[in-house]
Formats: C-alpha cells, structure tokens, sequence
C-alpha cells in the first residue's frame, strides 16, 4: 500500500504520508486554536471537536486492546480474528517541516462485518486558517487512502456520517448529490475515488515539486 499522497501547499507539490497514530501521537492531536478564531469559523469548530473526540476514542479502544498501531497489525489481527471490532487513528503527517505537525486525522473502524465505518475525518485545527501555510487537499488525500487501505483488505464499503459543515466535503470528494447526515462509499463511488486518485498522482508529475 502507498501511503503517501501529494497536497497543495502555497501552490507547490508536497508530499503527505499517512501513518498509524500511537499514544505520543494525542498531544499534537488535540493541539487546537484560539477561542476567537473558533467563534469565526464554524469549520475549524468541527475540526478542534472532532480531533478531541478521535483522540477521547482512541483512548478508549487502547485501553480496550482494540487498536491498531500499525498495517501489519491490522493483517495480523483480522486473520485471528475475522469478526472482531478494531479501531485505528490516521494521520497525515508531512514530510517536510511543517508549521503543524499533524495535518489532517481520521478515526476509523473496521467492523465485524469487515466494513470501514469513519467515526471522525477532519483537518487538523492548526492548518485551517494558516496565513503562512495555505494547505489544500488533506481531507481528499486522507478519504482516497481510506479506499487504498480498503482495496488492500477486500473491504468493500466504507461509511460514515456527514454533519451540515462537512457534507459538501464528501459530495466534491466523492462526486455525488446530494450527501445528508451520512455517505456510502461502494461500487461506482469506490471507483470514482480510485480514479480521482490516479490522476491526482499523475497531475502532480506536471507541477513543480519541494521536497
């Protein structure tokens, strides 16, 4: 599996790479802004509390003994146990030096059925609103990896809830109308986002890159 996608960043190419988040990982996590900024904008609202609930889940399932810390991990505990409930925390990480550590997060389940269920998805606080880093597509990267890791498991939906801020989001992400209080990613949808995959990747190699 790649786990690597590419964003924006101030109109230049850069490369995000996704990774299974552990317990050093919560701090920057939760990390948020300030109260003013928050009562201006209603999307980085979202984000502070659905990192703070991601982090409050994973807590939750580690304490359990049902998260998972890594890609090998999660093969070698749905072999052992092909109906079990697992949780994960991803996050999208740069690989140059960033102002925020922690780009964009996602909590996620794989469910005794072998479904993806998308608990929370968000960008993180930090790079909303950032003068000097001006991100774009973190959130896209983060659902099209979502599709990676479910073709590399023979998972074959992936489904969450959408709130009033984020429903537009899924409907561009994943081209459809309209989205209400929950999405669907099967089928055409999946393939829809394995396609807009490729050719992000492949219009990345047109644009200058920093590495």
């Amino acid at each position: 599996m790649n786990t690597r996608f590419q964003v924006e960043v101030n109109g230049q190419v850069r490369e995000v790479e996704l990774v299974f988040g552990t317990d050093r990982d919560l701090a920057m996590l939760t990390r948020g802004r300030s109260s003013s900024e928050l009562a201006k904008n209603p999307h980085l609202r979202d984000a502070l509390e659905f990192s703070r609930l991601a982090a409050k889940r994973w807590r939750y399932y580690r304490r359990s003994g049902l998260a998972i810390t890594s890609l090998a991990d999660l093969h070698k505990i749905v072999r052992r146990e092909p109906q079990g409930e697992f949780g994960m925390m991803l996050l999208a990480k740069p690989t140059w030096r960033a102002t925020a550590p922690v780009l964009g997060f996602c909590f996620a389940r794989r469910s005794w059925c072998h479904h993806l269920i998308v608990d929370f998805l968000g960008v993180h606080p930090r790079v909303l609103g950032n003068a000097r880093e001006n991100v774009h597509g973190v959130g896209t990267g983060v659902l099209y990896q979502l599709v990676q890791l479910a073709d590399e498991f023979h998972i074959p939906c992936i489904w969450g809830e959408a709130t009033v801020n984020s429903a537009g989001f899924y409907e561009r992400a994943l081209g459809i109308k309209p989205v209400s209080d929950h999405f669907f990613i099967q089928d055409e949808v999946m393939a829809h986002c394995r396609k807009e995959l490729r050719n992000a990747r492949q219009r990345t190699l047109a644009k200058p890159r920093t590495e």
